[in-house]
């Protein structure tokens, strides 16, 4: 098994999670995200969203880097977990929308700040 596939079956164990939560979570089957896990296939277009699921960066998920985010940063506030849940289940435009929004509040925030 290579590194990214031990990976990510030990971040996915360890948040307590079945391959089904996972893949539900990615919008693709369950026998597609097994595919990541046995490392049949790399999970290339879902890198970016599996390194936020688990709070990891893709250099780790890719065996470029040996620690996680979680590792480094403790004690994540719960509603901030849970807004990130919510984005990674929006639909692409309904996150174009967070991240137009995000992007004008902070930009307004540092300007003015």
């Amino acid at each position: 098994m290579d590194i990214t596939a031990s990976r990510l079956r030990e971040l996915r164990k360890s948040k307590q999670l079945s391959q089904e939560d996972v893949a539900k979570y990615l919008g693709i089957t369950r026998t597609g995200y097994n595919k990541y896990e046995s490392g049949d296939i790399k999970p290339v277009r879902k890198l970016n969203e599996l390194a936020i699921l688990f709070n990891v960066s893709v250099d780790y998920l890719l065996g470029r880097e040996e620690s996680t985010l979680e590792s480094k940063v403790r004690d994540v506030p719960p509603h901030i977990s849970e807004q990130l849940q919510k984005y990674l289940k929006l639909s692409d435009s309904g996150k174009g929308i967070v991240d137009i929004t995000l992007n004008a509040v902070y930009d307004q925030e540092n300007t003015n700040g």
